[in-house]
């Protein structure tokens, strides 16, 4: 009896440990540390959300087609507003939203539109049109 307790206790925790991975905490490798400033690279960015901020202040990006990619590392839904645009994205926690916008030079600000998250610090800048161009 006690040996079948034991196998069947080995059972349990080897069907759990896949299930607390899972659950994971704000800070997994998919979301690096938060930056001042990144680069388009292609014209493809992707930025991650984490409970109340994003990993980074300013983007910079050529005049063109942006592909964002926004990737929720939080608890909560987060979503990424662009001024000037109608690029609007929501991502629930562990999960991610993509879309595009052309944008011509100018600054851009962008940011979570869930109360309280951009006054939190949720909120950065693109420019458009930097000296890499």
């Amino acid at each position: 009896m006690k040996r079948r307790r034991s196998v069947t206790l080995l059972v349990l925790v080897a069907l759990a440990i896949p299930g607390l991975a899972a659950c994971g905490g704000g800070s997994s490798a998919s979301c690096p540390a938060k930056i001042d400033t990144k680069t388009a690279t292609g014209g493809d960015v992707t930025i991650c959300a984490s409970d109340t901020h994003f990993d980074v202040n300013t983007i910079r990006v050529p005049v063109g087609v942006l592909n964002v990619k926004l990737l929720n590392d939080g608890a909560a839904y987060h979503t990424f507003k662009l001024s000037k645009t109608s690029l609007y994205l929501k991502a629930n926690s562990g999960k991610t939203a993509e879309g595009s916008v052309t944008l011509s030079r100018g600054t851009y600000t962008f940011e979570c539109t869930v109360p309280g998250h951009a006054s939190a610090g949720m909120k950065g800048t693109i420019v458009v049109g930097h000296a890499a161009d």
